[in-house]
């Protein structure tokens, strides 16, 4: 990767199969993967979308591997720092995903879709411990941002903005994560109450 201008401060470009892209560029190709990742999605019935460690790496390289196939829909096989976090070592994502995902389910069979509350902060955990992973070498944030649609679906729930682009609401959503990673998941779920809120 090289260094150029690219959104909201983005200072990468990509060498693809297609070619070498900015930021920008690659975002544009991957919406389009992502919004036609996610129709297919909402033609299946909810219940029968299961989130193993297996669909995640499906969905990445659906979303990545027409661009990006020699490491799309694998787990990153090195460290890496984004921003002020350090994800776990790459040798923990297989574990970790594993467990991420059991306790998913196990979550989800549980959460009380009658409590805004309840849903809020089953959102905010799954939100929140998808990117502290950081399972996969770029892009983690469009498979958690899939996953929370997922989710929503599941809840029958209606969409949300997860991937907000006032500068104020970033901020709050990128501190609101790095409370989680000191262990303090309330401003995630605040936030998450809020979205859900508006959204009803």
């Amino acid at each position: 990767m090289s260094e150029e201008t690219g959104h909201l401060g983005s200072t990468r470009s990509f060498e693809t199969t297609e070619g070498t892209f900015t930021y920008t560029e690659v975002s544009e190709k991957l919406a389009v993967s992502l919004a036609r990742i996610l129709d297919q999605l909402l033609q299946t019935l909810p219940h029968e979308i299961v989130i193993t460690p297996e669909w995640l790496c499906q969905k990445h390289r659906e979303l990545a591997g027409h661009l990006f196939p020699e490491w799309s829909g694998r787990f990153r096989t090195t460290d890496v720092k984004v921003g002020t976090l350090e994800p776990p070592p790459y040798y923990k994502v297989p574990v970790l995903v594993h467990s991420f995902c059991d306790d998913l389910a196990e979550r989800l069979r549980h959460v009380d879709d009658e409590s805004l509350p309840d849903m809020a902060e089953f959102l905010a955990w799954v939100d929140w411990r998808f990117q502290w992973i950081h399972p996969f070498k770029d892009f983690n944030g469009r498979i958690g941002r899939l996953v929370l649609a997922v989710l929503l679906y599941r809840l029958a729930l209606p969409p949300v903005e997860t991937a907000p682009t006032d500068p104020e609401k970033r901020r709050e959503y990128l501190e609101a994560l790095r409370a989680g990673d000191a262990g303090d998941l309330n401003p995630l779920q605040k936030l998450w109450i809020r979205r859900l809120g508006d959204a009803i």
